[in-house]
């Protein structure tokens, strides 16, 4: 979660103040910014302002979910406790020539909210957590809120979100990228059911975006990353009624990757809308496993797993079938992994037009030909069809409406992760005839953004340049 960030000379900053870059990945920063004055931050905010020189506690604080960046030097790690003390940091790191990075969950692929020299603003102690509007339907939550605190909030009023499966991410990098997940197919991304959102912009002036107000900052925010425009401290999200789902999770042998995926993606095209299913393999220390997990309205299971096996064309090797209300699906999902302890790890990922023959091969081939000792290794195919296609490639900054699939590419890494990125290397070649870019929320380094927004970073660039022209936002994409 590394890639290199601008190069020009800050554009924003007291008289005198020296022009910065910070080349992200290197851990290598070359900035001289004008930092007097932190001691009158602090004394103007609520929350905390730690410096390098405030030992354990900034030790401490400056550390993010991807273990893989806490050798990061912030210049600052700023905790604001309201949306006034957010507009004072965003000043001052504009009035500072200083870089600000947004925290929410951390859970960066390149690690970006932190970044040697910047000021980190750490979302995780403003206040308003989740409110539930009964007679909107609408929720509405801080950024760094979790997913799996959301789901809980939820499931007691019988609505849900749609989500990714990992628990602890914040709810405002997974929207603000798109955010896939089980619901994607009848629901859409959660992006797409963003109705509003509260952003502090450099500067300090705090906006309203949405389909009303600032529409095209509205616009770039479902789907263009996180971070890219200001910092987002509250966003409102569009409900659905839950109940009962049946689950059916199918093992394959691991040799038959690419028929399991080839048969996933057929079974898809005529699946109804209120069925999903992802295809992954894993590789860890017990070998290679390769399954088809399937949820699908209560009572279908049966008729589900049978559909999937015909278009497989092969037997599995084991199955499970549970039927879950919806806070236990999500439990589910997250693989009973709800407090998940910090670790490193690398990834990436392709999305293609259609999952073809090659395609499923270069994907399987990718798969074999990780080196075991590089960590535990995850593929998984995210389908790209149902209600999150429904919606126009342009209406959203979320590109990817057209296409059929993206495969996720994911090593959590053992030690050096030298041998997890040239894997990773190896894994888009192996698919490089088929993939037509990547998803945000998987950004790796040293990619250009076109790589993630195809033919909307035209009108991306221009809401950037517009909100944020000085590219005080540090977002680890360079555009």
């Amino acid at each position: 979660m590394a890639r290199e960030i601008s190069r020009q000379a800050f554009l924003r900053g007291a008289a005198g103040a020296l022009a910065a870059s910070v080349v992200f990945g290197s851990a290598r920063v070359t900035a001289a910014p004008n930092t007097a004055g932190w001691e009158d931050l602090s004394s103007a905010l609520g929350g905390k302002v730690l410096r390098p020189d405030d030992g354990a506690q900034f030790a401490a604080a400056k550390q993010v979910f991807n273990t893989n960046y806490n050798g990061y030097v912030p210049a600052a790690v700023v905790t604001p406790t309201s949306v006034a003390d957010v507009q004072k940091a965003m000043a001052f790191a504009a009035a500072h020539n200083l870089k600000v990075a947004p925290r929410g969950g951390g859970h960066s692929y390149v690690g970006a909210s932190t970044a040697n020299g910047a000021m980190v603003v750490d979302l995780r102690q403003l206040p308003g957590g989740i409110n539930y509007d009964a007679s909107t339907g609408q929720v509405t939550v801080t950024p760094a809120t979790g997913l799996y605190a959301m789901h809980e909030a939820l499931a007691g009023v019988g609505r849900g979100v749609p989500t990714g499966t990992c628990p602890t991410v914040g709810a405002a990098g997974h929207a603000l990228g798109g955010g896939l997940g089980a619901d994607s197919r009848h629901a859409g991304l959660l992006c797409d059911q963003l109705t509003s959102a509260t952003v502090v912009l450099p500067g300090g002036q705090a906006v309203t975006a949405s389909a009303t107000s600032n529409p095209d900052l509205f616009w770039g925010l479902r789907g263009g990353g996180g971070g890219n425009f200001g910092v987002t401290t509250a966003l409102t999200f569009a409900t659905f009624p839950t109940g009962d789902v049946d689950v059916v999770n199918l093992n394959f042998p691991p040799q038959s990757f690419a028929q399991v995926l080839l048969g996933w993606q057929t079974w898809l095209r005529n699946a109804d809308r209120n069925s999903w299913a992802l295809a992954d393999a894993t590789v860890d220390p017990l070998g290679t496993h390769c399954r088809i997990l399937a949820t699908c309205p209560v009572g279908s299971g049966g008729s589900v797993e049978r559909a999937i096996i015909s278009a497989v064309g092969l037997q599995p090797i084991g199955t499970e079938n549970h039927t879950f209300n919806r806070l236990d699906l999500v439990r589910y999902l997250a693989v009973g992994n709800l407090n998940p302890s910090p670790l490193g790890y690398v990834g990436g990922s392709d999305v293609f037009p259609t999952i073809s023959a090659g395609a499923a091969q270069g994907i399987a081939a990718a798969v074999d030909a990780f080196p075991r000792g590089a960590g535990r290794m995850l593929a998984i195919m995210h389908a790209l069809d149902g209600a999150l296609a429904s919606v126009p490639p342009g209406a959203t900054a979320f590109p990817w409406r057209r296409q059929s699939a993206l495969v996720q590419w994911y090593v959590e890494t053992s030690g050096d992760p030298a041998a997890a990125t040239n894997w990773l290397a190896t894994a888009h070649q192996a698919v490089q005839p088929y993939s037509v870019g990547g998803y945000v929320n998987y950004v790796e380094s040293n990619q250009p953004a076109s790589r993630y927004f195809g033919p909307n970073l035209p009108r991306l660039s221009a809401a950037r340049q517009k909100y944020d022209p000085g590219r005080v936002m540090y977002s680890g994409l360079n555009f």
